[in-house]
């Protein structure tokens, strides 16, 4: 009966004489073996700092180090998406302050095509004369010219191999330059001085003597500088006498080294379909009705297409640089917001666990300063190692976006001192809670 009745006190006490009993039963051959079980738990023990293990309370430090990990995960990639979209951000406002080397705004553009007209050659140069004559006599029209191209458009530019007088041919590769066609004036429609020599001959002109003007790039490339007037370049089985240098400009794209062209004359490298240049003295668009008037007065056959300003025609052309830009003025304040709220996340739940700990310092006379401190100081470790490290690419990724060109400080430094700045916010929010916490009410936690 009493066994009975200690027995069932055993039960109801959580099995403790059960096992009692088993271990009666154990062999004394087998206690080495259960010794051995024992040592990985008392390694592990042993290793455990008693700070760590007082500050963490129940949790486990493995459980720690990774929210530590993740905290610094989540601030790199938020200071990798700000540097990024500050990058694109940074290239897509400079495009209105460059120098693009040419006037962008009062002049308008059209595209037209004489081919499939049933025009011949000799028609075709007429019917271009007559239109650049009758668009230059506009109200409101300065001066007039047509181009096979406009610069900074979306499809590029046609690149040539020459040969050029006084330059042998290197082992390293050929000649290469960019080509362009174009009517006299049309450096002045595009606001781009000459340097020296002087413009194309008049596309009435009968003389033989073909022609070329030269960009001071190529002249610096090719010529090492040297004198580039006569000089005679060979294209396509053609000969030509440079008769001019002008002023570099951009051809392709915004942030583009300085890339040699030639400039080919009308008449001498007829283009069927060309892009209409109308400099004004006035609003552009305007003109574009007396523009439609012209060419339809000359041949009905001729469509004009493609009516823009120089001014809308570059931004159009921007928007591999305008897109994500705007997709990142927008994810980059969403990606600060996330980041803030993550790492306070974080440090709200460690400062929950930590409870007892500080409640046992402000007990023990710690201040309030103090214990906020260390909270932002343990937060912020994990936040400012995770943004050195995502800092690190996005410096790489500045310096293959802007080909080389250093990137100030204000969004080097700026970006990273922000997200520290917010993160260090987000940890003092928690941590001024847990100051203000009666120790008495800390300490009845546990």
């Amino acid at each position: 009966m009493a066994r009975g009745t200690l027995s069932g006190a055993g039960r109801g006490s959580g099995g403790l004489l059960e096992t009692f009993e088993h271990a009666q039963h154990i062999d004394p051959q087998d206690i080495p073996r259960f010794a051995k079980l024992g040592v990985i738990p008392a390694m592990q023990l042993a290793r455990t700092d008693p700070q760590d293990a007082f500050r963490s309370g129940t949790q486990s430090a493995g459980r720690s180090r990774m929210r530590n990990i993740l905290v610094g995960v989540e601030a790199g990639v938020a200071v990798l998406v700000l540097l990024i979209a500050a990058f694109f951000l940074r290239n897509f406002a400079s495009t209105h302050s460059t120098d693009t080397g040419f006037a962008r705004e009062g002049v308008l553009l059209a595209g037209y095509d004489l081919s499939g007209r049933g025009f011949d050659l000799n028609r075709a140069k007429i019917v271009t004369r007559t239109l650049l004559e009758k668009l230059r006599a506009l109200p409101g029209v300065e001066t007039a010219a047509i181009a096979s191209a406009v610069p900074l458009d979306i499809h590029g530019m046609a690149a040539r191999s020459f040969v050029l007088e006084g330059r042998a041919r290197t082992a390293i590769g050929v000649n290469e330059a960019l080509t362009y066609n174009v009517t006299p004036d049309y450096f002045r429609v595009m606001g781009i001085p000459l340097i020296e020599g002087a413009d194309f001959r008049d596309l009435a002109d009968p003389a033989d003597a073909r022609q070329a003007i030269v960009n001071a790039e190529f002249v610096r490339r090719y010529l090492d500088g040297g004198a580039a007037i006569g000089r005679r370049l060979e294209i396509g089985g053609k000969s030509y006498a440079i008769a001019g240098v002008v002023r570099n400009s951009l051809y392709e794209a915004f942030g583009e080294p300085p890339k040699p062209i030639m400039y080919f004359s009308f008449r001498d490298r007829f283009t069927w379909s060309g892009q209409i240049h109308l400099r004004t003295n006035g609003t552009e668009a305007s003109l574009a009705p007396e523009l439609r008037q012209v060419v339809r007065a000359i041949d009905p056959a001729i469509q004009v297409y493609d009516v823009r300003t120089l001014a809308d025609h570059i931004d159009r052309n921007l928007f591999l640089r305008r897109i994500p830009a705007r997709i990142f003025a927008v994810l980059g304040p969403l990606i600060l917001f996330l980041a803030a709220m993550g790492i306070y996340a974080v440090v709200a739940y460690t400062v929950a666990r930590r409870t007892v700990e500080i409640g046992v310092r402000r007990a023990l006379g710690a201040s309030d300063r103090r214990v906020i401190a260390e909270i932002i100081s343990d937060g912020m470790k994990s936040v400012v190692i995770g943004t050195g490290v995502g800092w690190l690419p996005a410096v790489a990724i500045n310096l293959h976006l802007s080909r080389g060109v250093a990137v100030g400080p204000v969004i080097l430094i700026g970006v990273p001192v922000l997200l520290l700045g917010v993160a260090a916010l987000a940890c003092w929010l928690p941590a001024r809670r847990a100051a203000r916490v009666d120790p008495m009410v800390a300490l009845r936690a546990e």
